[in-house]
């Protein structure tokens, strides 16, 4: 799509941004796609491989790599993508811990959207209950590199919600001082790159009427439709024989070995599958996923995860 290649537009084409451009200064980024449709009639393929794999294992994966790439020598096939697979390599694998405390899995019970209403998703047609299909998904990865060590990459698909979200939101860490007494709350700035409608925010802060304090500022820019859908687009370019926006077989192998950990936990029931009604705002957040840091000392086995359960009296 026009808009995620515009993340590089963006990053390479001003000065103002790369400079910026890293955990110093990003705090966490947001790839999210969230949306109103249901199951559409759809069940022969979703039912059969949810929300994970069909979306975050491919497509957010890919907008990650376009967030977090190293700056490529050229935008050809070969420095475009060698780049995109540096980033997938450098995804901390997530150990059974983590899949616990840094996933999340849900599937939309009954309820209305708009002016429709809507069957929980165990009531479509075609759907297997037994098979536990999510419509929401959500991970959290970190990177193991120089340039984003201690940045938190959120990947979040779902579906049945109120209102549809598409974006990539880069939120920057707050400011470490603020003088003169001002009052008002601070909130950090964010770069937003809307997908869908395409657009691009940024939000910050500033004084407002009022002297003395804080209001939030934004600046949006619309972009002009592109001049072919998104597929269109990838099909001219494999007519013409550029395969820079197509996966490469390393690229898809390693962003298997990212998700793979999650798919093998969710299979285990080690992670609930959650309930959210349709048309609501999905299930509710959680700021922090477990009771503080994630620790990687060694992986959490089977018995780890079910013997907690266990000696609470929870099993």
């Amino acid at each position: 799509m026009t808009t995620v290649q515009n993340v590089l537009g963006s990053r390479l084409a001003n000065r103002v941004l790369e400079p910026l451009w890293n955990s110093i200064h990003i705090a966490e980024v947001e790839i999210v796609w969230d949306e109103s449709l249901a199951l559409e009639g759809r069940a022969g393929y979703y039912d059969r491989v949810g929300a994970l794999k069909d979306m975050v294992q491919n497509h957010l994966l890919q907008v990650l790599c376009l967030v977090a790439m190293e700056p490529p020598v050229a935008l050809g096939e070969r420095d475009l993508r060698d780049r995109k697979v540096d980033v997938l390599r450098s995804v901390r694998l997530l150990t059974e811990y983590d899949v616990v405390h840094r996933t999340r899995r849900a599937r939309y019970t009954a309820g209305r959207i708009e002016d429709r209403d809507v069957p929980s998703y165990t009531d479509e047609e075609g759907v297997d209950p037994g098979r536990g299909t999510e419509t929401f998904a959500e991970v959290e990865l970190e990177l193991d590199n120089w340039r984003w060590a201690g940045t938190t990459f959120r990947l979040r698909r779902s579906k049945g919600l109120r209102a549809d979200r598409k974006e990539v939101a880069v939120r920057f860490r707050q400011v470490p001082h603020l003088p003169f007494g001002h009052t008002g709350e601070v909130e950090p700035n964010v770069l937003r790159f809307g997908l869908e409608p395409e657009g691009l925010t940024l939000d910050l802060m500033g004084t407002g009427a009022r002297a003395g304090h804080l209001t939030e500022l934004e600046l949006t820019a619309e972009l002009e439709p592109a001049e072919l859908p998104a597929y269109g687009r990838l099909l001219l370019d494999v007519l013409r024989g550029d395969p820079a926006l197509s996966i490469r077989g390393d690229e898809a192998e390693e962003a298997w070995r990212v998700l793979t950990p999650v798919l093998t936990a969710w299979e285990r029931d080690l992670v609930p599958l959650e309930e959210y009604p349709a048309g609501s705002d999905g299930p509710a957040p959680r700021h922090a996923y477990g009771p503080g840091p994630v620790t990687r000392e060694a992986p959490l086995h089977e018995e780890s995860v079910l013997g907690t359960a266990a000696d609470d009296g929870r099993s």
